[in-house]
């Protein structure tokens, strides 16, 4: 990778555009960048970051904007590089984000980041390649083979932060590495193998609490009897009874243990179940007795009942005759009834047309009262309504034919008005002519006599503008010469502090290096005793640890006491409700029985006696209760065992690092440490502070020696730019007063005799200024600054006021010409268009008076026939209206009327035909025949009931007669209280018998199910149990916690260990040169002390002393010694680091500040490794302020700072 040229607009500390051309640079082989505190040196190197990736480094990527404060608002930030990586020309444009001004209205808006990458092709043309961030990061990042902090470390190695890697502890330099060096892979195993050590316990210590919760359902479904039984003394041929440990078979083969508890329930359950069988016959033989005493009963019952019902029926006769009666007189009125419901509905349709023809009589009747034919007495006849209809209809005909002249009248009114508004019109516009045609002409001579004026004013215009310029020159010039002698008088006292400055800071520099070299001698010994302080508080804190462990351990080993007779009490609880359970079995058998369904037990579908419940019986919910309170006392139970033995062998590591100290001991022993450790931190306290003095007063020196440079050029540019100013001025006066008389405006000769006068005095003021300054070396003398040069520029400013207000006037004036032309011609246009307007207004009134009179003549003529036709009606259509109301009420009575007559005569006739119906069904009357109708549910109501009498008859004859009954009768009553005893004896024995063989059997069955489950679950637990101990083993191993582990290193640290090796051989081969063959670095596997991370092992650093041949620790090199060393460690790093990106070349590498420490041997040497790197074309840049260097390096890079931003000059 080698850069060619950096551009930078916007961008840090740089508000214009700077560039960098690093070939230029390259040339040289060894070149610095330097310039005061904040310049912006590293400014440039986080540009050539940021245009390769998108970023710059550390914290300087969170700012809030990498855009310049100074840069001006609508200049956006952008860097552009030109680089070669890996043999392809590339350029970079990066533009980060930014908030520019909008481009309408006020306020900023986000512009956001851009990227353009190009290539050069072989024809010397750029081709893009991309302008997406992502691709653009992919391509330059694949071709480096390195990230931004790789990079970072690499090319630009950062001495503050190797001189921190250098002294840092084992974990703090593994964070760094795992930046450098992807170890992924190997803490990702690390991870693995820990989380597969914990899932595997879990899986197995699951596993086992599923055997363990089996073996206690084993010993809870084989009871006291079963597990009393098994433990008894056994007898054999060959040996003496003994008594056998069921504790120790049921831990050590529990499956065996298990299929002995069974073998003893399967015997019992065999016993139980013959017992059973001999006790079920006879509690059959007493059921069958009872049952024959049960049916003898009821066939007495029921002949009895039937003797009981045939005399009621015997007393019955008289209700069956008045049924048959009401039901025969019924069926006649069903025959009259269609009659009589049609002279009901013919009376209902007479009163209705009735009602109609009163209400259409009445509406009609105003109508009749003005008929001559019609009398008062009685109503009028459906003829005569009909007549005066059509009298109605004859007048609304003869009346239609003059609606036509309606519309044509209003016509004529409409148009009447029109004429008369437009004859209103016309003499109003002809008033107004006549009026603008009296003002005209005076009003045209006035603008003619302006424009005449405005058009004199236009000519003198470019006269007074050339004075108007020349007096806001002089004026501009007055004011620049004033500024320019305080510029010089400022300067040249800056130039005198500065110069006292350099002489007093050396002394003061030499003074402070010493004193701070005597502090750091004194702090030599701080890391062995920190290392003392770490070591007794590590004592310490085992001691407080192994007290308060031995406190929890005694209170877990009370709460595991209180856990064990809880688990205890819980189960016992729940074998005694299973065993109660187990005796109420029968009770619980009888409660699911349902009457008619056969028995589970006997099959048989009567229960005369089912079991009851005993009080306070335990339910199948009891017992699960109980079942998973005993559960979850086992898992507290299993719970306090856990944390027993995790504080016991919590308790055993902490006595080992406790060394049998009391708290007393191990708190004074970290006192002492601590005192002396304070006594030697008190000495060196002043370390930081005389350190900062140094790089404060070494950077001063530097600024004020840069400083001193930047004044001495100022002050020449200020002179130079002083005496273009005065040869201006001149020229300006002497074209001025040469001019004055060149017009003959009486306004213009003043000006140019003002300004020339106020030039004229500026310019001796200013000689007097520039001779005072001359004598005075570089300082403005008081003649600069007396009454002259300020009473010139109080003229040339009124001059120039003056100018301005007449070139104001004069241009007002040469404005207002086209205006007034305008106005001019256009008044003569108006004159003459008013003039015709005025005669055609006279002819249009005269047409359209002659036009009204003719329009109101026919207009009165049509009005008269239509009021003879409207008569009393208020309009023609009034009356038609009206006209057509009336004949609509006629036309409704006369039809009402007619229907009214034939609805009564339809009522008549429905009257006699109902009347002959009821004489012929044998009725008196109508109404005789309504009263019997009876509705269809009261006839089928009373039949049903005479066929209900008949069907009981026959069912009673039926019984009576019944050979069975009959005998029954004959029979005496049987003892049922005594059978019933027999039998409920029989089936409690018989219930008993059968509650504990289906207690044996159910024992059995799920001793043998629980057996099979064992057998299973001892089949999954087993392997499991050996994947945890080999998962526990490699975990430990490659977490560093193993015995096996010697140096307890992590895998990951161990492969971060063998690249720090390979840094250090690196660094070795430069460090040998640069100390003079004193110090090489050790990579040292021990732990550092005080180092309690797990990670801290194999990542340790020591400096081997090659003087004394003792190895020491990196804290106690002093500053330049350190650097040296931080230096030779980047170097090497860099190297290792480019090999693992895949060997690509760094044709630039730039090393950070730190040269300030060095004494000039030591700045030989390191010049020397540095000038070493160059070999094979490859270019070194040095950031540094120090001033030595800029004697031994001619190639440079100056970074200037100053108050509106800093600047580049190479």
């Amino acid at each position: 990778m080698r850069p060619h040229r950096l551009q930078i607009t916007a961008f840090g500390s740089f508000p214009g555009e700077e560039e960098v051309d690093f070939d230029a640079l390259a040339e040289a082989g060894l070149f610095l960048i330097h310039g005061s505190t904040g310049a912006g040196k590293t400014t440039v190197l986080d540009a050539l970051c940021f245009a390769l990736y998108g970023q710059v480094p550390g914290q300087r990527n969170s700012a809030r904007s990498l855009r310049c404060d100074h840069a001006p608002p609508g200049r956006g930030p952008r860097v552009v590089l030109e680089v070669t990586i890996r043999g392809r020309r590339l350029r970079v444009t990066r533009s980060p984000a930014w908030q520019r001004p909008k481009q309408r209205g006020t306020g900023t808006t986000l512009e956001q980041a851009k990227v353009l990458l190009e290539e050069l092709t072989p024809s010397g043309e750029w081709t893009g390649l991309t302008t997406r961030m992502d691709e653009a990061g992919d391509l330059v990042g694949g071709l480096l083979g390195m990230n931004l902090a790789q990079f970072c470390q690499v090319a630009m190695l950062p001495q503050g932060d190797f001189a921190h890697f250098l002294r840092a502890d084992g974990e703090e330099r593994r964070k760094v590495l795992e930046r450098l060096f992807s170890v992924k892979v190997y803490a990702a195993a690390e991870s693995w193998l820990a989380d597969r050590r914990t899932a595997a316990f879990r899986d197995q210590q699951a596993l086992r609490r599923e055997v363990d919760s089996v073996v206690n359902r084993v010993e809870e479904a084989a009871g006291p009897g079963l597990l009393t039984a098994l433990a008894a003394p056994a007898a054999s041929a060959e040996h003496t009874a003994e008594t056998r440990d069921v504790a120790a078979w049921m831990e050590d083969d529990p499956l065996g243990w298990a299929g002995a508890l069974a073998g003893l329930a399967e015997g019992a359950a065999a016993r139980a179940a013959a017992e059973c069988a001999r006790s079920e016959k006879a509690a059959l033989e007493a059921r069958r007795l009872l049952e024959d005493g049960v049916a003898l009963a009821d066939r007495r019952r029921r002949h009895a009942e039937a003797l009981t019902r045939s005399r009621a029926l015997q007393e019955s006769t008289e209700e069956r005759a008045d049924l048959e009666a009401v039901l025969a007189e019924a069926a006649r009125a069903d025959r009259v009834l269609p009659l009589i419901r049609e002279v009901e509905q013919r009376t209902e349709a007479a009163a209705k047309a009735r009602s109609l023809a009163a209400d259409a009589l009445n509406r009609a009747t105003p109508l009749l009262d003005r008929d001559p034919l019609h009398g008062g007495a009685r109503p009028a006849g459906p003829d005569r309504l009909t007549a005066l209809e059509r009298e109605r209809l004859d007048e609304i005909t003869r009346l239609g034919e003059l609606r036509a002249e309606e519309p044509r009248l209003a016509a004529l009114l409409e148009e009447r008005g029109r004429v008369e508004a437009e004859i209103a019109h016309l003499t109003g516009e002809q008033h107004a002519a006549d009026t603008r045609l009296a003002v005209l002409p005076g009003l045209r001579a006035g603008v003619e006599a302006r424009l005449t004026a405005a058009r004199l004013d236009a000519a003198r215009l470019p006269a007074a503008e050339e004075a108007r310029r020349a007096a806001a020159r002089l004026a501009e010039l007055e004011t620049d010469l004033a500024r320019l002698d305080v510029r010089l008088h400022d300067l040249a006292g800056k130039e005198t502090s500065l110069a006292e400055a350099r002489q007093k800071l050396p002394a003061a520099l030499g003074e402070a290096v010493a004193r701070l070299a005597a502090v750091r001698a004194e702090a030599a010994g701080i890391p062995a005793a920190r290392a003392a302080v770490a070591t007794a508080a590590a004592v310490l804190d085992a001691v407080r640890r192994r007290d308060g462990l031995t406190v929890r351990l005694e209170e877990a080993r009370r709460a595991r006491g209180v856990a064990v007779d809880r688990a205890q009490e819980s189960r016992d609880r729940l074998q005694e409700i299973r065993q109660s359970r187990i005796d109420g079995m029968a009770a619980e058998l009888a409660a699911r029985l349902v009457p008619g369904d056969p028995c589970a037990v006997c099959g048989s579908p009567d229960h005369p006696a089912p079991a009851a419940p005993a009080d306070a019986a335990p339910t199948p919910d009891d017992e699960r209760a109980a079942e998973s309170a005993y559960e979850a006392a086992l898992r507290l139970r299993q719970d306090a065992e856990n944390e027993v033995a995790d504080l016991a062998s919590r308790l055993d590591e902490t006595l080992a690092a406790a060394g049998g100290l009391t708290a007393g001991q191990a708190g004074e022993s970290l006192a002492a440490a601590e005192r002396e450790h304070a006594a030697l931190a008190d000495a060196a306290a002043g370390e930081p502070r005389l350190a900062a003095e140094v790089d404060r007063l070494t950077a001063e020196l530097e600024d004020v020696r840069a400083q001193a440079e930047e004044v001495t050029g100022l002050l020449a540019e200020t002179r130079a730019r002083r005496e273009s100013a005065v040869t201006e001025q001149a020229l300006l006066s002497s074209r001025l007063r040469a001019d004055r008389h060149g017009t003959g405006d009486a306004r213009e000769d003043g000006i140019a005799g003002e300004t020339g006068e106020a030039g004229a005095g500026s310019a001796d003021g200013t000689e007097g200024a520039g001779t005072g300054s001359a004598a005075g070396d570089g300082a403005a003398g008081p003649v600069a600054l007396g009454e002259g040069p300020a009473s010139s520029a109080g003229r040339a400013a009124q001059a120039l006021r003056r100018a301005e207000r007449t070139l104001r006037e004069l241009g007002e004036s040469a404005r207002a010409v086209p205006g007034l032309e305008a106005e001019a011609a256009g008044l003569a246009a108006e004159l003459e268009g008013l003039r015709e307007r005025s005669r055609e207004l006279a002819v249009a009134l005269s047409a359209r008076r002659t036009n009204l009179e003719r329009i109101t003549a026919d207009a009165g003529l049509l009005t008269a026939r239509l009021d003879a036709a409207r008569g009393g009606d208020p309009t023609l259509a009034a009356r038609l209206e009206r006209l057509a109301d009336e004949a609509g009420l006629l036309r409704e009575a006369a039809e009402a009327t007619r229907r009214e007559r034939d609805a009564e005569d339809e009522l008549e006739t429905a009257r006699a035909r109902a009347a002959a119906g009821a004489a012929e069904a044998g009725f008196a009357g109508i109404e005789d025949a309504r009263a019997a109708v009876r509705p269809a549910a009261e006839q089928e109501e009373k039949a049903e009931r005479l066929r209900a009498l008949d069907r009981e008859r026959a069912a009673v004859d039926a019984q009576l007669a019944d050979p069975e009954l009959i005998a029954a009768a004959a029979e005496p009553e049987p003892d049922l209280a005594a059978l019933k005893s027999g039998r409920d004896a029989a089936d409690t024995a018989h219930a008993a018998l059968l509650s504990a063989s289906d207690r044996a059997r159910l024992r059995r069955d799920r001793l043998a199910a629980l057996r099979t489950e064992l057998a299973e679950c001892l089949d999954r637990w087993r392997p499991a149990a050996e994947r945890h101990r080999i998962a526990e083993s490699l975990a430990a191993l490659a977490g560093g916690n193993s015995a096996d582990n010697q140096w307890s290193m992590r895998l990951s640290a161990y492969v971060l260990g063998e690249r720090l090796r390979q840094v250090v051989a690196s660094a070795n081969e430069r460090l040998d040169h640069m100390s003079g063959g004193r110090y090489l670095l050790q990579h040292d596997l021990r732990r550092a002390a005080g180092d309690r991370s797990r990670s801290g092992g194999g990542l340790g650093l020591r400096i081997l002393d090659g003087w004394t041949g003792v190895d020491r620790d990196p804290a106690t090199l002093s500053g330049g010694e350190g650097f040296i060393t931080s230096l030779a460690l980047a170097l090497g790093l860099a190297d290792v680091v480019t090999a693992e990106a895949g060997g690509v070349e760094l044709g630039t590498l730039f090393v950070d500040e730190g040269f300030g420490t060095l004494d000039e041997d030591t700045l030989d040497g390191v010049l020397d490794i540095l000038d070493g790197l160059r070999d094979g074309g490859r270019a070194v840049g040095i950031v540094s302020h120090v001033g030595e260097l800029r004697t031994r390096i001619p190639a440079r890079l100056h970074i200037r700072k100053e108050r509106h931003g800093s600047t580049i000059r190479q």
